[in-house]
């Protein structure tokens, strides 16, 4: 057998050390130059905890960005000018945080597959968080769970809460929003009556969680019963035939429950048609500010307003949190509220 001399050996041994000690030590990283083992950003989110958005901010403080962070947002459609305000508030407080962002848009409310290639698009040029306000439930899931492997934080805004483990939730409850809206016409209509519900599209978790609100909320009021209930995909034109409809086969509903706005500006066109405009209730939902407009004509009796503009601040304020390696609850809370005549004017212009 060769003998190797002892001063080769002592060679051979320092380098074997070395290259174990470095393989020990290093850590992958993200974009932003911080650790991202599987699990780092995870285990700082508190999946069972939800926490309104202004408690957090007393808790936590005030988040800080830097110029090598880069927030990414896929949101939907934006000529639904929702998310047009939820862009607006994600944008306006990563300028102001001074970090960089980019927002990626889809054509329609159904571009699920489009949604989806943006999203992996996103994940690709370096975004330090992702942000999401996903059209389906689970159709970013594969991104979702690709992104938070790396370290990369994952911040769902408003629709689809989803069940991916270490993503944080930024929005309201889909489910109070509709039993809002119930318990609002219920004090409306005291002794009753016939009511109808105008749903989105059958792929969105706000339309689900919404309309199942809804009826758990009218179960609670027996004096109230659902005679109508169909999709319009949150199509305007479409909603209002389909409130044509409704009123045709049941001239005598009282109410109408829209799940959003928009569809809600095509039911009281409906209701107008048949002259029935302040003897139908008509309830929307989000804060549009035309419906706050058609809520000051009397063309509308109220909606349940959502907070976007907050959302989409929020949600920078959660990536920003996490980055920084602070605990984050597994839903940040910006609860709706009704804005009818009682209180419309306080809501001049854009949303809150």
């Amino acid at each position: 057998m060769t003998r190797i001399p002892r001063t080769a050996t002592q060679l051979l041994a320092a380098t074997a050390a070395v290259a174990l000690l470095a393989a020990c030590s290093a850590t992958p990283e993200g974009p932003s130059g911080k650790s991202s083992q599987s699990g780092d950003i995870a285990s700082l989110v508190d999946a069972s905890a939800k926490t309104p958005i202004k408690d957090l901010t007393t808790s936590l403080g005030a988040p800080t960005g830097s110029a090598d962070t880069k927030l990414c947002y896929i949101t939907r459609t934006l000529s639904n000018e929702f998310w047009g305000f939820e862009r607006d508030g994600f944008e306006s407080e990563a300028k102001k945080l001074g970090v960089k962002y980019q927002t990626f848009d889809v054509t329609d409310e159904s571009s699920i597959t489009e949604q989806l290639d943006k999203a992996k698009s996103a994940a690709n040029q370096g975004c330090t968080a992702l942000l999401a306000s996903p059209i389906s439930a689970t159709g970013l899931d594969t991104v979702f769970t690709d992104a938070l492997a790396k370290g990369t934080p994952v911040v769902v805004l408003n629709d689809a809460k989803g069940t991916v483990p270490g993503s944080v939730y930024v929005g309201p409850d889909a489910l109070t929003i509709g039993q809002t809206a119930a318990d609002y016409i219920a004090t409306k209509l005291p002794e009753g009556g016939k009511v109808a519900m105008i749903e989105g599209d059958p792929g969105s978790s706000n339309a689900l969680n919404r309309g199942e609100g809804f009826k758990t909320g009218l179960a609670k009021h027996s004096n109230l019963k659902l005679v109508a209930s169909q999709t319009a995909k949150w199509d305007q034109t479409k909603a209002q035939e389909i409130a044509s409809a409704m009123l045709t086969a049941n001239p005598d509903i009282k109410a109408f429950y829209s799940q959003n706005d928009g569809m809600a500006l095509g039911v009281a066109a409906a209701i107008a048609a048949k002259n029935l405009t302040g003897k139908v209730l008509l309830v929307g939902t989000d804060g549009i500010p035309q419906a706050k407009k058609e809520i000051q004509a009397g063309n509308m009796t109220a909606t349940v307003s959502e907070q976007p503009v907050t959302e989409g601040a929020s949600g920078v304020d959660a990536a920003l949190w996490l980055l920084a390696g602070k605990k984050v609850p597994g839903w940040v809370d910006v609860p709706a509220f009704i804005i009818d005549s009682a209180n419309v004017g306080q809501y001049p212009t854009g949303m809150p």
